[in-house]
């Protein structure tokens, strides 16, 4: 049980530098305007968010709540809390530059991070600077190319292949055709296998429902799945598009 929520905490987060070519260019430009221009993109370096969902805990649908935020370029937190067999269940992520801390807490019993943990939150923190999409015209940051259209819930999207400044893992974003909005990420990462051990997944989320906050086209559902199959749902709420968040929201505790 212990392993798995590592995996939890691995999933629910998640190379050099080379010039965009200019189909992915073009299709990031669309996206861009799509969600709400690149002026207030810019802008708006930072994002808090209540969440509720369910994930599979033992092959049941449990309850979960929590809430995350994000600060451009490096700065990310998330916490969790579920009840499973009567012990409540605590997952804290977060990154502030290059210090990063998880920790998974059982009832009165603390959770080993493992030795990963520092790299998946890395990537995590990358996937989400990916998504603020203006950083994925930044040659130093990203490298990016154009993949295959694929479907995305029966309609047609653009696909661009990411890779992060530093890493060796690329991630798969998924633009509606129509509309430029991003309504699917994918990529390799962690998650709990059968008896709880972390497992490699291939984790793909699907994001709808958006809302206008602050000018900025944000989803408000969340469907993850690991390996094909539902892994998570989540409702995101309260959320909140600001210019700057304070740090102390991202304090990494020794």
């Amino acid at each position: 049980m212990r392993q798995w929520f590592l995996g939890l905490a691995a999933a629910v987060l998640a190379s050099g530098v080379a010039a965009a070519d200019e189909k992915a260019e073009a299709v990031v430009k669309k996206a861009i305007q799509a969600h709400g221009g690149a002026d207030a993109l810019n802008k708006y370096k930072a994002s808090k968010y209540a969440m509720k969902g369910e994930l599979p805990v033992a092959g049941t649908d449990t309850e979960f709540t929590g809430d995350m935020a994000f600060m451009a370029p490096d700065k990310f937190r998330m916490d969790l809390t579920l009840e499973v067999m009567g012990m409540k269940v605590a997952v804290h992520q977060v990154a502030h530059g290059d210090k990063v801390k998880r920790s998974v807490k059982v009832g009165d019993m603390d959770v080993p991070a493992g030795d990963d943990a520092k790299d998946e939150i890395k990537f995590a923190v990358a996937g989400r600077q990916a998504q603020t999409l203006t950083p994925l015209l930044d040659a130093e940051k990203f490298a990016v190319k154009a993949g295959e259209d694929e479907d995305v819930n029966g309609k047609k999207a653009a696909v661009v292949v990411a890779t992060p400044k530093g890493f060796d893992k690329e991630m798969k974003l998924y633009f509606d055709k129509e509309s430029g909005l991003l309504v699917k990420t994918a990529h390799k990462g962690k998650g709990p296998g059968e008896g709880g051990a972390q497992v490699d997944v291939y984790q793909e989320s699907y994001f709808s429902d958006f809302q206008k906050v602050n000018g900025i086209q944000v989803p408000s559902k969340v469907v993850v799945n690991h390996d094909g199959k539902k892994f998570m749902t989540a409702t995101l709420s309260d959320y909140q598009v600001l210019e700057k968040l304070d740090d102390k929201e991202f304090t990494v505790d020794d």
